[in-house]
This record gives C-alpha cells, structure tokens and sequence, in this order.
C-alpha cells in the first residue's frame, strides 16, 4: 500500500480521531497487487495502520446530533483501491455521535454527494478517561466496536453486520460550555 503523505512529525497535535479501521483489511490492501491507499484533506497516517483525522472546529449540524450527549466532526478523506478498480473503499470526515447507551461513527457516502445523508459506518461504546482533563482536554476510547448494515455494503459484504472492527480514540480540548 503506498502512502501519499509521510508518517506525522513528532509533535503532531493529538486532537482528533485516532481510528486502525480493520487491520485485517489494510493488511489485505497491502499485499494484494496493485493495492493502494491514500490519505489526505486532514487525514494522517500514524504508525503503520492507524490514520488520525483531524478534528473540524465546527460540530455536525443540530439536526444531526438531536438527544447526542456528545458529538465531534473530523476531517479527512482515507481511499483504499485495487483489483484494477474493482475495489474501492473510502472512509471521509467522519462524525461520532454520542448518544446514552453507545455511539455511531458515520462517514460521507462515497458514491453520493457531500450533502447526502451519512453513511452510519460502526457502532461502539465510548468510555471518557477523566484524567486528560487535568491537560485541559477531554480523551475518550472505545469498545465493541461493531461494523453497521450500511458498512457491510461498502466493504462490498466481505465482513458481516457486528463485525468487530479496530478500536477508536478521539482526544480533544474540554468543550468551553
């Protein structure tokens, strides 16, 4: 798989969404000929399998996040390519809303329109670690992890609904309200 941007420089600001995706599936990417991924518009690659999207000042609309507890906006598009074209996976500005038993993590629908409705990409429980707020942010990490029925169409149904998929990090300064 090749990289169209280089491993972040020591120092990266650490807000963001620190998501590995499917280990499994970058894995494949990489092996197969001809495989490709790429990462840009607020995208980076961290470590070997890891991307970190950057986090967007502005938060997903009120619509969007109606009964949320919390929800972020990031930005980056991350595109995994091969088999001649025949695969095509993208996973762009993706949203987590909190609601009060678990979280979505929803990405812009590859094959529409910005402005389209969301694709809902995982599930997860999200777990906040009271300790970052002593550095003036707020850190949540994941659980369950699990691959929603509109994830399981853009993996072109290699994975199953409930699939397990890497776990997520979203690290960001303490909301000022």
């Amino acid at each position: 798989m090749t990289e169209t941007v280089p491993e972040p420089a020591a120092g990266l600001p650490p807000h963001g969404l620190r998501w590995g995706i499917k280990t499994s599936f970058i894995d494949y990417v990489r092996r197969m000929p001809g495989g490709r991924g790429t990462v840009g518009e607020g995208a980076t690659p961290v470590g070997s399998h890891e991307m970190l999207f950057a986090l967007d000042a502005a938060p997903p609309p009120a619509e969007a996040t109606a009964g949320a507890v919390r929800a972020w906006a990031f930005r980056g598009d991350v595109r995994f390519t091969g088999h001649g074209g025949m695969l095509f996976v993208r996973v762009a500005n993706p949203w987590v809303v909190l609601g009060a038993d678990e979280a979505v993590l929803s990405i812009e629908d590859p094959y529409q329109t910005p402005d389209a409705p969301r694709l809902p990409l995982v599930t997860m429980r999200l777990r906040s670690d009271p300790a970052a707020e002593a550095d003036g942010l707020e850190a949540w990490f994941s659980t369950e992890v699990r691959l929603t029925p509109e994830g399981v169409e853009l993996f072109n149904d290699v994975y199953q609904v409930g699939e397990a998929f890497e776990p997520v990090a979203i690290i960001a300064p303490l909301p000022t309200t």
